[in-house]
């Protein structure tokens, strides 16, 4: 049985080879992409029961596998391209992203130490321990609303300082992260 299995599937295979070929190469413009779509359409028929799996006309089903298979290829080869050019504009703006980032870490020391202490330390709690306001209201034996209070302080006091790189922080976020 698995000896006849074999020999309908060669026979299949060369029955439709080349017309599918043509048909993925129109779609692709690239006969080694057609014929690598082919060739996986004819894999997973393979590993599948090509013979009972089939129902309606084996040629439609072939070539609507073949369709598929290419719009795969097309858009697996669009997120590449997108991908090349994301990673070709992130080298060219990396050195001067990493030069602006180092001034604009000079500015933000120099903004907190412009800070009251308390504000300071709240504000360095939340945002570089990651503490929650209710963990620095315990730390600092501070009531939330007064840690929210410190918080809008020294928030409104960086976005003073730190506004003429406001521009280089979204072009940050959006680009590089």
């Amino acid at each position: 049985m698995s000896e006849n299995k074999e020999k309908n599937f060669e026979q299949l295979f060369r029955a439709h080879y080349k017309e599918l070929h043509r048909y993925a190469f129109r779609y692709l413009g690239d006969s080694d992409g057609a014929e690598e779509v082919v060739q996986q359409v004819f894999l997973r028929l393979w590993e599948k029961d090509w013979e009972e799996l089939i129902h309606t006309s084996l040629k439609a089903y072939l070539y609507r596998a073949i369709y598929n298979e290419s719009m795969n290829a097309l858009k697996k080869e669009q997120r590449k391209l997108k991908y090349q050019s994301y990673e070709q504009h992130r080298q060219e703006w990396e050195p001067a992203v990493d030069e602006s980032s180092k001034d604009l870490d000079k500015k933000l020391r120099v903004a907190l130490s412009g800070l009251p202490e308390k504000s300071r330390t709240v504000f360095e709690l939340s945002r570089f321990q990651e503490m929650k306001y209710k963990d620095i209201a315990a730390t600092l034996d501070l009531s939330i609303k007064t840690v929210e209070g410190h918080m809008s302080k020294a928030l409104r006091h960086l976005r003073i300082e730190l506004m003429d790189y406001l521009t280089l922080i979204i072009f940050y976020i959006i680009y590089i992260l």
